[in-house]
């Protein structure tokens, strides 16, 4: 790929392999700027735009936001990174719930966070019982914030 890379830079006459997000995707982006011309944006910016994510959170009371794994990742660029921002800035509070959850990787972003995969339930029996573990934890983010007012 590097040798690819560098023979499409020279004769397209560009450095693009070390732009952000030109390695995403298996080299997608790389492609798109090189043959297409392409401009990469961050997806997250580009989609809560799109979906007018500011303004649901203005309306909202509180927000929940979710993801596969909330880990040391969430930090730079996951969704529920954007939302909690958005969610700050507007002052309200946010909670997460991620299929799995490293608690301490994710601390401070979130008032709250639970997991589906827990002591007891392995990332196999989480998904395939997501609708109900989903229900049960959004009991549990009711009763905390019953509790935690």
């Amino acid at each position: 790929m590097k040798h690819f890379s560098r023979i499409v830079e020279r004769d397209l006459s560009g450095s693009m392999r070390h732009l952000p997000g030109a390695g995403a995707a298996g080299g997608l982006g790389f492609g798109l700027m090189a043959f297409l011309g392409a401009t990469l944006e961050l997806g997250f910016p580009l989609l809560a735009d799109l979906l007018g994510i500011e303004e649901r959170i203005a309306a909202a009371t509180a927000v929940v936001t979710g993801e596969g794994s909330l880990d040391a990742q969430t930090r730079y660029g996951k969704a529920p990174m954007g939302v909690a921002e958005i969610a700050r800035r507007q002052g309200k509070p946010v909670f997460a719930i991620g299929g799995q959850a490293d608690v301490e990787a994710v601390a401070g972003l979130f008032d709250h966070v639970s997991s589906l995969v827990d002591a007891t339930t392995t990332v196999e029996k989480a998904m395939a019982n997501a609708e109900s573990l989903l229900r049960a934890r959004g009991r549990e983010l009711g009763e905390w914030i019953w509790a935690n007012g």
